[in-house]
């Protein structure tokens, strides 16, 4: 098999690896969240193997594949952040200040929160939040540390770990 045909082959197996842990978030909806964030991860798998431009491939066709088959929640959650966020994180982190990488990603979580919280409130008028506003934001905050920290810790253990079996 030539270079090409194993890429493509490899390729296809992330996105359907991503299609069906979309699939599991509707199965198991007390885990939304976290199989969300599972489903992501076969786009920072293509992204390590064969750079940003595939991996916005993979994110694409799992989004696209995500609205396809299971349109609602699921689908908007992983195109409007979960997908994409492993690309993103690799083009903020490649900046060297420290202080830039904390900005522009506290900067990309205000315009997600600000964009969710426009739809949410557009979409359910009249319904009221269990939280106010501010509390929502700062768990949302608290929540996105964790997340950015747990995909750091993953990538480690891929970089560390799995990555010198796939040749």
């Amino acid at each position: 098999m030539n270079v090409s045909a194993k890429r493509i082959a490899r390729l296809a197996a992330l996105t359907a690896l991503g299609v069906v842990l979309l699939l599991l978030v509707n199965v198991i909806p007390s885990g939304r969240l976290a199989l969300m964030l599972l489903a992501s991860f076969p786009v920072c798998a293509a992204l390590m193997m064969f750079g940003p431009a595939w991996a916005a491939g993979v994110f694409a066709v799992t989004a696209a594949l995500g609205f396809l088959l299971f349109p609602g929640v699921t689908a908007v959650g992983y195109a409007a952040f979960f997908g994409y966020y492993p690309i993103l994180k690799s083009l903020i982190e490649r900046c060297r200040s420290k202080g830039v990488v904390i900005l522009l990603k506290a900067l990309l979580y205000v315009v997600v929160f600000a964009l969710y919280w426009l739809f949410a409130r557009a979409i359910f008028a009249g319904a009221e939040a269990a939280l106010p506003g501010w509390a929502l934001f700062l768990a949302g905050a608290a929540a996105f540390a964790v997340y950015d920290w747990c995909y750091y810790l993953a990538i480690q253990f891929y970089l560390t770990k799995i990555a010198r079996y796939i040749p």
